[in-house]
């Protein structure tokens, strides 16, 4: 099975647009006063990046050599206190698959235009274990070991993270949620398999509305529209070229909560894939990944 998925798509869009995807455009959504992003370089390891536990970076395609990539990553932060975070195997793939010291992995989170950085962390192996890299950034570590999902999709994983402040972010429409609990289970499934069953009819117009949140976040991250965030993603030829909603099986996916409960999606897998899958007759797929959440009753696409 071959995912597209929208994260891999995005990281296209974003690389076209200039690495980390900032856009000028006098109809933007909102113009954003301060926007984040984060850098991220590899070297023979397989690593993830996280902001605010959130899987934004991977380099599962590119495990092999030199790897590096950026991405705007303000719709993830608050004002106040967030996490950087770095996760990396602790298995080299090869032979005995014991890790070594050509292998590292490194993340650094800035403002657009704007030096120092406001956070860094680099992970390292010394002397045959993965440690943290004590010259790459002064600033303190807030947590490293195993990683926090080691008994579940990231076995094997050593994650290191650090806190840092941002400032002069949008009052993105997740702050304003309540934290989202198990007795809400029901109304989300309800939602997925409503947008699911859009998907089946190829309902191109009820898609947007239903995930308008996504787009509107990453038209204002990305200093563009909605709408043109919304056509980037090529839905219509993946109708065309004869793509299928795949029926959800819940079995597979659990729902994970962050920002304390504010942003939630139900996933699965160390790529936290979503139930939202179309697949066509070669099984290649595309997953729409959307984070949710629940204001005013109702679950809503966010993010």
């Amino acid at each position: 099975m071959n995912q597209i998925g929208v994260l891999n798509w995005a990281k296209s869009i974003f690389f076209l647009c200039g690495m980390v995807g900032i856009m000028s455009n006098s109809n933007a959504e909102e113009t954003i006063k301060t926007n984040y992003i984060v850098n991220f370089k590899s070297n023979d390891a397989l690593c993830f990046i996280k902001i605010n536990d959130m899987l934004v970076m991977d380099n599962v395609d590119s495990i092999e050599g030199e790897f590096t990539i950026g991405k705007t990553i303000s719709s993830y932060l608050q004002n106040g206190e967030n996490t950087l975070s770095i996760t990396m195997l602790n298995d080299s793939l090869k032979g005995d698959h014991k890790v070594t010291s050509n292998m590292w992995c490194s993340a650094i989170v800035t403002e657009v235009n704007k030096n120092p950085p406001v956070s860094g962390v680099k992970l390292i192996v010394d002397d045959g274990k993965i440690s943290v890299d004590p010259h790459f950034n002064p600033r303190k570590i807030s947590y490293f070991g195993d990683s926090p999902r080691a008994n579940g999709a990231e076995k094997g994983m050593i994650e290191v993270t650090q806190s840092f402040s941002a400032t002069n972010l949008p009052d993105w429409a997740w702050t304003t949620a309540r934290p989202v609990m198990e007795k809400d289970i029901p109304i989300i499934k309800e939602f997925y398999g409503s947008l699911q069953n859009d998907f089946k009819n190829q309902s191109l117009n009820s898609i947007y509305q239903k995930t308008e949140g996504m787009w509107r976040s990453l038209a204002i991250e990305q200093g563009s529209t909605p709408q043109k965030m919304w056509e980037s993603i090529p839905f219509k030829r993946f109708f065309n070229d004869g793509y299928k909603a795949i029926p959800i099986d819940w079995k597979d996916y659990n729902l994970n909560s962050y920002m304390n409960g504010r942003i939630f999606r139900f996933e699965t897998g160390y790529d936290r894939t979503s139930p939202l899958i179309i697949e066509n007759k070669e099984d290649d797929i595309f997953t729409l990944m959307p984070y949710l959440s629940i204001i005013d009753g109702e679950v809503i696409v966010v993010k």
